[in-house]
This record gives structure tokens, C-alpha cells and sequence, in this order.
């Protein structure tokens, strides 16, 4: 895999460079897999940017060396992550007048405290230690002020007025949002809405179960042997399973199926079952595999920092408290709808999970670019 993918420009006319430093794999996968939705964004957005005249040269987050021979009039770079290291050297050697922060998740200060308190809660109720998945070292304190100097705008992924956008208005600085691109593999079968039971959860997450908060959703099922839980995710945190592993086997409401892909027979089957997905993170710019089970019809019971914004379209739980006693009362509540709540809340939610697509994605990151380039 290249370090570096230059011009590309889709065989359409450029007469703009731009440069992207994201990820060079989605030139050398098959997309269409959706291991990870930002695989096909970064090929979407190079289209995008090649339909307003840019060829694109695209830069892996692990070229901390790049030296390019021309300058560009647009960059645009990962900022929030670890990845991020690289965003200022990177940013002002491409001479671009324009700066673009990508920020794939909220204001990194922000987000190690969220993800460290949930480590610590691990580590009190189970005096087990983990170490902390999804952490930030790189980019944190005045490395971060500093890349917030080199930017003219903030590419923020999710809704406005979610508590990650929220995190970089402090900024005066312009953040834009775009919405996450899901698998068009993904869909809602209208015999759902009869095979559905209201006891069935599922909490579909990616890497990192402690700081997702997948942990906190099993113990508030474990309490609860009447619900049942199907959990979907790798197996990437040893920590989870070295104390959770031998209490899933054992417990008779609990199923992991470890990782499923979006659309396909299993993720099918658990749609048709489960009435709803249940997630509590810690920080999340917007949680692609909650906005994934939405475009299937299940309705969200989730925080405010798993980045999607609730009104009538699901259940809102609170930050504070005792959260695995919240998710229990919560599950309770839902499991206990009648068939005109759950079909109004199922409604509201196939309404919203129409933000969630690639066409949302094209939409929105054209429009965010037309606000700092002009349409």
C-alpha cells in the first residue's frame, strides 16, 4: 500500500489541487465490504472535491514525511486522533491558503477525560485495570491549540448540537458538519414490524467495548435475565472478554456474535428480532454503527455523547448518575411499550436514519465545502 496516492482526479477536468490526509487503503480494498464507512467517504469526498475542479493528492496518516513539489489551494487533514500529529508540518507545507481540520470525533482534551473516566469506572466495580483503548496522546493540550491555529475550518462528522460538535465552538472558528456514509447493504424490511420482539436488544459497537460503554450495558442485562441482549463487535479489547468472556458463555439472556457485517444474513436476522438498539458511549463524534442499525429500522436508546440526537425518534438516557441502574430502567421502559409507541418511535427513526447514507454523505460534505471554497 502507498504512502501517497497523487492526482486523482476521477477523469473529470481539475484545474485545482487539493490535498487530503486521511488514509490511502480505500484505494487498495474493496469498499463495497464496508469494513468501515470512512473507506468509501474518502473515495466519495476525492469525487466530490474532483466535481468543483480539484485533482487530489491523498496522503496516509502514516506519511509523516511527505514533501510535496507543488503547492495546493485546499488541504485538508485528520486532527482529533493520534493521527494527528502530522496535521500542522503537513497543513503548512502544502502552502494551501485554505486549512480544513477533519475532525472524526470530538475536541481530543474533551474526549480522553470521557474515555479515562470510563476505564475508572471499569476498574472500580470490577478491580480489573484495562488499559484505555481509543485514547489520545499526540494531539492533546498546546499540540492541539496549535493545529487549531493552522486551521481556518472545522469538517465536524455528525449532527450540529450534539455534544461533540458542541466542542469546538469555543474555537471562533467555522465548523461545518457532514454526515456518516452507511452500507446501502443496510435496510429495513417492513415484516420486521411483526417478527419484532420488545424484550430484544442489540447493542452493536466497534473497537474499544469499555470506553463504547458495552460494559455497562451487559451488567444492566445480567441484572435482568427477562431481556435479551445481542451483542455484535470484534473481540479487539482483551480486557472485556478476560473478565466478561466466561459471564456471556454463562448468562442465558446474552449473545455475542462477535463481528457481523452490515447487511448481511446475521445483521438480518437480529433486525427482525430486535426492537432496539442500546448504547451508552463515552465520546463519539457520531457512532457509525448505531446510525447503522437505525438505517435498519431498530429504534436507538442511547446518550447524547453517542453523537446522535434524539427527540421523537427514540430514548434519551442521561450522562449522570448510575448508569447501569439508567440503562436498566430504561430497557425496562421500552420492553414494556405498546405496539402504537413502538410503531410511532419506529416511524421517526426509519425518518431520521435517512441522514445516515451516502447520498446524506455526498450532500452534506458538498455543501460543507461550498461554504469555504463557494459553490
Amino acid at each position: 500500500m502507498s504512502m501517497l496516492v497523487k492526482n486523482v482526479t476521477n477523469d473529470l477536468p481539475t484545474n485545482k489541487r487539493a490535498a487530503m490526509y486521511y488514509k490511502t487503503e480505500a484505494f487498495y480494498t474493496d469498499v463495497n465490504k464496508y469494513v468501515h464507512t470512512n473507506n468509501w467517504e474518502i473515495l466519495a469526498a476525492c469525487r466530490i472535491l474532483n466535481q468543483k475542479g480539484y485533482s487530489v493528492d491523498v496522503i496516509d496518516r502514516g506519511n509523516t514525511g511527505w514533501t510535496p513539489s507543488e503547492k495546493f489551494d485546499l488541504f485538508l487533514g485528520l486532527g482529533v486522533g493520534n493521527t494527528g500529529r502530522s496535521f500542522v508540518r503537513h497543513a503548512n507545507i502544502s502552502g494551501a491558503p485554505v486549512k480544513v481540520l477533519l475532525a472524526m470525533g470530538p475536541q481530543p482534551d474533551i474526549s480522553n477525560e470521557r474515555t479515562l473516566e470510563r476505564y475508572k469506572m471499569f476498574q472500580d466495580r470490577t478491580g480489573f485495570h484495562a488499559p484505555p483503548m481509543r485514547t489520545v496522546s499526540d494531539v492533546t493540550g498546546d499540540k492541539f491549540s496549535q493545529i487549531m491555529e493552522t486551521a481556518d475550518c472545522i469538517f465536524n462528522i455528525g449532527e450540529k448540537g450534539t455534544p461533540s460538535y458542541d466542542s469546538f465552538l469555543k474555537y471562533d472558528k467555522p465548523v461545518l458538519n457532514f454526515y456518516p456514509s452507511i452500507s446501502p447493504a443496510v435496510s429495513f424490511a417492513e415484516s420486521w414490524k411483526d417478527t419484532r420482539k420488545r424484550d430484544n436488544f442489540l447493542c452493536f459497537a466497534g473497537n474499544g467495548f469499555i470506553c463504547k460503554g458495552v460494559d455497562l450495558v451487559l451488567e444492566s442485562f445480567l441484572k435482568d435475565p427477562s431481556k435479551q441482549l445481542h451483542i455484535c463487535g470484534p473481540t479487539s479489547e482483551a480486557a472485556f472478554f478476560n473478565y466478561y468472556g466466561e459471564k456471556i458463555k454463562k448468562a442465558p439472556n446474552i449473545t455475542f456474535h462477535g463481528f457481523v457485517q452490515p447487511g448481511a444474513e446475521v445483521f438480518n436476522k437480529l433486525a427482525s428480532i430486535c426492537s432496539f438498539v442500546v448504547f451508552h458511549s463515552a465520546s463519539e463524534g457520531c457512532c457509525t454503527s448505531v446510525a447503522t442499525a437505525i438505517r435498519a429500522g431498530l429504534v436507538p436508546i442511547v446518550n447524547p455523547w453517542t453523537g446522535i440526537l434524539i427527540d421523537n425518534n427514540g430514548i434519551l438516557m442521561p450522562d449522570s448518575g448510575n448508569i447501569i441502574d439508567t440503562i436498566s430502567n430504561t430497557i425496562n421502559m421500552a420492553s414494556s411499550m405498546t405496539d402504537d409507541e413502538y410503531m410511532t418511535l419506529l416511524d421517526n427513526s426509519l425518518e431520521k436514519s435517512k441522514k445516515f447514507s451516502q447520498e446524506s454523505f455526498v450532500e452534506s460534505y458538498s455543501a460543507a465545502l461550498d461554504q469555504i471554497i463557494g459553490a
